[in-house]
């Protein structure tokens, strides 16, 4: 039978540590958040028939084991574990085809079955990460230089990383365009992996909670297409250059997916968007629209912040 004392000290290490991991996951700290989790979650096993009589110690177990955000937060370990998968160095292993390797722009291609297909392109950006951070937050410039873009616009976001867009594609005739509904967020990795990561899927019941959105209604002659999980790996190399990944399992809602529409998604507009994007993340410091949104952002600043923390960690070792 545990004593009191004892009893105190397990009810302060459970509240201790549960405060801990929703501080992490304000911090965007994911994957520490869930490391921590696993841990209480071994803690709480330890001694769990141990403590029945205590209600304290029960209640607080309870609210642990019910809490939404940590129940998100399992899900978004997944998804983070998926993705990380998917930007494997070893691509041979997890059957990615090599399409094309130029300018410095790797492209591969893989089909899931069941209408999904993969796409992932790899290359370094001679910007600094604050740039290319900058480049993919900013939802109402994207028309500037993805390709093919008709509309992107934000439904809804939160006061940090997290964001609800919706995009609409032109593609070539005789296909119909295409539009997705995406739920996006980062997670902070610069400290245990030396990486941001950002992580879009379309959208789901409950993403956002708190926060007024609605989803577009349907256009016609515009499909909505699937996408399982969608993301980008920022890496960086040095203070001025970034290994940027991308990677999206998408199901375009097709009975048959054209060869020669394949062809194109896989050999010409992967490479030309990760060549725009190179070329978006050079404009950031002469933009007046990118300067604007830092200036009346407060997350750039957090961003700024993270970057020179990071490097000056990296100047010390």
């Amino acid at each position: 039978m545990i004593e009191l004392k004892d009893e105190n000290e397990v009810f302060n290490h459970l509240d201790q540590e549960y405060k801990a991991i929703l501080e992490y996951c304000k911090a965007d700290r994911l994957l520490l958040a869930h490391q921590l989790m696993g841990s209480l979650d071994e803690y709480m096993k330890s001694f769990k028939n141990h403590v029945a009589s205590n209600e304290e110690i029960t209640k607080l177990i309870e609210q642990i084991q019910q809490c939404p955000r940590l129940k998100r937060l399992r899900v978004e370990h997944e998804e983070i574990s998926e993705l990380v998968q998917m930007m494997d160095k070893d691509h041979n292993k997890f059957g990615w085809k090599e399409i094309s390797n130029s300018h410095g722009i790797h492209c591969l291609y893989k089909e899931n079955g069941s209408g999904m297909h993969s796409i992932r392109m790899d290359g370094i950006i001679e910007s600094p990460i604050f740039d290319v951070c900058a480049v993919i937050m900013e939802v109402a410039l994207y028309g500037t230089w993805i390709p093919n873009l008709k509309e992107a616009k934000l439904l809804g976001e939160d006061n940090r990383f997290k964001k609800l867009i919706y995009a609409r594609s032109v593609c070539p005739w005789p296909v119909s365009d295409r539009d997705v509904c995406l739920f996006g967020y980062g997670v902070d990795m610069l400290e245990e992996h030396d990486k941001i990561m950002v992580i879009a899927r379309s959208v789901r019941d409950g993403d956002l909670d708190g926060i007024s959105w609605k989803l577009p209604d349907p256009i016609k002659n515009v499909v909505r297409v699937d996408t399982k999980i969608s993301g980008f790996t920022i890496t960086p190399i040095s203070e001025t250059q970034t290994l940027v990944q991308v990677v999206s399992l998408t199901d375009p809602r097709m009975a048959m997916m054209p060869y020669w529409l394949l062809n194109f998604v896989t050999t010409q507009f992967c490479h030309y968007l990760f060549v725009m994007l190179r070329k978006q993340s050079k404009s950031v410091q002469s933009s007046k629209h990118y300067k604007t949104a830092i200036e009346t952002n407060p997350v750039y600043s957090e961003l700024k912040q993270m970057a020179q923390v990071y490097f000056q960690k990296k100047a010390t070792k």
